[in-house]
Parts: structure tokens; C-alpha cells; sequence
């Protein structure tokens, strides 16, 4: 059978991670975010900030000790079973393909501000795209992924750039109406713009030296993204008012429209659409290689483990995905397939943080290139701080999500 092969440095999965966050919310839920949190958006994406980042250092000392595609699956399984494995490898999956889905409406959105074009038409032609290039190659996906990350990139610095002028102008410490409820529950959502760094350690098999340069990528990207977040957040609720914000289908267009006009909402809506496409396309290829690991594995799931002898892609898993993420795309309601994307996320990250505690336990001989620096007793500090703040936001999610 085929294997995947090891092409990717370093550079290359901080681009990955980036790629795959910044698209992912930003673009197609700040302006919900801010219709919750007001003016106090900035807090709720680091509330959010601070959870991805306290998780990301134990998937840097898991995937450093399982360099494997898997990811979480093959965490999971080292854990607590195949069976617990199994289960997590399915979470994670559909949360990839959610996500995707999710991001691909939001695709639709941007597009159908640009030009008339039937929002559900956007929605399953960019899928299929996308689908088109992952099975094409890892190389050609990692291309497209380096370009498209430099161009969202750009975007939000761009908003930065026009929005910095602004700060002061409105007051950042307004409490919602809400108040503190207000503000996580805007957390929780804004978690969604997070979804993606994860991704990173599906590349474990096709990167140079993983057990370094996979826990370097998730640490960096983490930073790099709560930096930008965080300014994009202030500059927006700056430049306009956050209840405009909270009523628009194209939130940062309407931000730089405020200062560059229609040049500006044009150069932004296009940025969008490359920024959205660039998360769908990671969340393929990370979702695609979960099924993959589990389905060499599997017997019921063996097909899904068929790789290319050309292209060194999993063209089994990819269908699947493909297939799925099209029903789900169908369902039309962004904000709530994004709740149903970081409920799932949730629960990902509480196991994943729990399994390194357990492994600390079980296994204290197991070779770790990547170990978490602070601990109590053996206990990582980052871990224990990662459950709790999952706990919260996804009993937020959970209430939202009922209400």
C-alpha cells in the first residue's frame, strides 16, 4: 500500500496552522462575536486565545511523542484505548468537516457581495475545489496553501493598518448589556476563529523531522494568530460601531469601506474568499488523514485507508469527506453549524489535555522531544488550565446552543 511521504519543513506548517486559523472566523463571525461581546470583543478573543494556546502545548508533547497522522486518534488510543481512540478519531473528523462546512457558507456570503451568484452554488462549488486540489498532493496543497495564507495575512493587517488610527475613539472597557455572561458567551463562539492550529499534527507524516518541527509550528501559530485577532478585534469595534457589525454578512469589508470606500470593500471581499477557501482546504486535509490512520486499523473502514501510488493522497478518506461536508453545507445557518463545530472542538480539547495528564501517570519513561515546562508533581500547569477553560466555554456553547 502507498504512504504518505515527508516533504514539509518547518515554515511550511506554521503557514499550515496560520492558513488554517485565520480564515475560520474571523472573516465570518466577528461581526456575530461583537453583536454578544460589544465593545468588549478584544476580551472574548483572548479569553479564546488563551485556551487554544494552554491545549497547544499538549499537542506539542503528543505529537512530539506519536509523530503520527492520526493525531488525536493515536493520542487517544495510547491513553485509553483503541476503542476511546476510535471515538475521538470520529469527533475530530466530523469536527474538520463542519468546520469546512461552515467556512464554505461563509465563502458563499463574500462572493454573493461581489457578484450576484447564488449563495449555495458558491457554497458546493468552492467544496469541490477544494476537493479537486487535495487530490492533487500534498506539495500542491501546501503551495496553495502558502499563497492563500499570505493573502489573508495581508487582509487583516491591512484592517489593522486603517483601523489603528481609530483606537480611542470608542470606549474598549463598555460592558455589554449582558455583562461577564456576555462576554464569555462571545468566547465561545469566538473559539470557532481558533479551530484549525490543531491541524498541524495531521502532518506528522509528511514533515521533515516532526517530533521538533511540528511542536515549534503549533506553538508559533498560536501566538501569531492571537496577536493578530486580538488587534483586529479593537480595530474593528473602532472603526465602526459594533451593532453595525453585528448586522453585516461582511463584517471587515465594511470595516475597511468605512476608510477606502468601494475600492476597499471590493480588495477585502476578495481577500475574504481566499481566506475561507484556505481554512476549507486544511480542514480536508487534516480531517483525511484522522480517517486514514484509524482506517489502516479498521477493517469495516479498510477502504477509506486507499492512498494514490501517484499523488500520495488518501483519495478514499477524502470522498467521504467531500460527500459529508456537502450535507452539512446544506443545513445554510452559520452560526449554528459554528456552535455545533467548537461543541466538538470542546470536547477534543479536554480529552487531548487530559491525555496528557494520564500518560504523565501511566507512562512516565515514554520518550518526550517536546515536554511541557511547567508542572506540579509531575502535573503540567498548561494542561490542567487547558480543561478548565474548555469546560467553560463549551458549557456556554451547550446553553446557546439550546436557548
Amino acid at each position: 500500500m502507498a504512504e504518505l511521504k515527508r516533504t514539509l519543513g518547518l515554515a511550511e506548517c506554521i503557514f499550515f496552522g496560520v492558513g488554517s486559523i485565520l480564515g475560520a472566523g474571523i472573516y465570518t463571525l466577528i461581526g456575530k462575536v461583537a453583536g454578544i461581546a460589544g465593545n468588549f470583543i478584544w476580551l472574548s478573543f483572548a479569553i479564546s486565545s488563551l485556551c487554544a494556546i494552554f491545549t497547544a502545548f499538549s499537542y506539542a508533547e503528543l505529537s512530539a511523542a506519536f509523530p503520527k497522522a492520526g493525531g488525536e486518534y493515536v493520542y487517544t488510543k495510547q491513553a485509553f484505548g483503541k476503542t476511546m481512540g476510535q471515538v475521538l478519531g470520529i469527533i475530530i473528523s466530523l469536527n474538520g468537516i463542519i468546520v469546512g462546512a461552515t467556512v464554505a457558507i461563509g465563502f458563499a456570503g463574500y462572493l454573493a457581495n461581489l457578484l450576484e451568484f447564488n449563495k449555495l452554488a458558491g457554497t458546493l462549488g468552492i467544496i469541490s475545489i477544494i476537493f479537486l486540489i487535495n487530490v492533487s498532493g500534498i506539495r500542491q496543497g501546501s503551495i496553495v496553501n502558502i499563497v492563500f495564507t499570505v493573502i489573508e495575512t495581508a487582509g487583516l493587517l491591512i484592517v489593522i493598518f486603517f483601523g489603528i488610527s481609530s483606537i480611542g475613539d470608542v470606549d474598549l472597557f463598555e460592558m455589554p448589556s449582558g455583562g461577564i455572561n456576555s462576554i464569555v458567551s462571545a468566547a465561545a463562539l469566538a473559539f470557532f476563529g481558533y479551530v484549525g492550529f490543531e491541524e498541524i499534527v495531521k502532518l506528522a507524516e509528511e514533515t521533515k523531522n516532526p517530533e521538533k518541527n511540528i511542536p515549534r509550528a503549533l506553538i508559533a501559530a498560536g501566538f501569531i494568530v492571537t496577536v493578530v485577532y486580538v488587534l483586529v478585534a479593537i480595530c474593528s469595534v473602532s472603526v465602526i460601531s459594533f451593532e453595525e457589525l453585528a448586522k453585516s454578512n461582511s463584517p471587515l469589508a465594511d470595516v475597511i469601506g468605512s476608510s477606502l470606500g468601494r475600492n476597499g470593500v471590493l480588495a477585502i471581499t476578495i481577500i475574504a474568499l481566499f481566506a475561507t477557501s484556505n481554512t476549507i482546504l486544511s480542514n480536508m486535509i487534516g480531517s483525511s488523514r484522522v480517517i486514514l490512520d484509524m482506517a489502516k486499523e479498521t477493517k469495516i473502514m479498510k477502504r477509506l485507508a486507499y492512498v494514490s501510488p501517484k499523488r500520495k493522497t488518501p483519495i478514499g478518506a477524502l470522498i467521504l469527506i467531500f460527500v459529508t461536508m456537502t450535507l452539512f453545507a446544506l443545513i445554510g445557518n452559520i452560526e449554528t453549524i459554528a456552535r455545533i463545530a467548537t461543541m466538538l472542538i470542546f470536547v477534543v480539547f479536554t480529552v487531548v489535555n487530559l491525555t496528557v495528564i494520564v500518560l504523565r501517570i501511566k507512562e512516565k519513561d515514554l520518550k518526550r522531544p517536546f515536554k511541557i515546562a511547567l508542572n506540579v508533581r509531575n502535573i503540567p500547569i498548561t494542561s490542567v488550565l487547558g480543561i478548565l477553560f474548555t469546560l467553560v466555554l463549551l458549557g456556554y456553547t451547550v446553553v446557546e446552543l439550546i436557548a
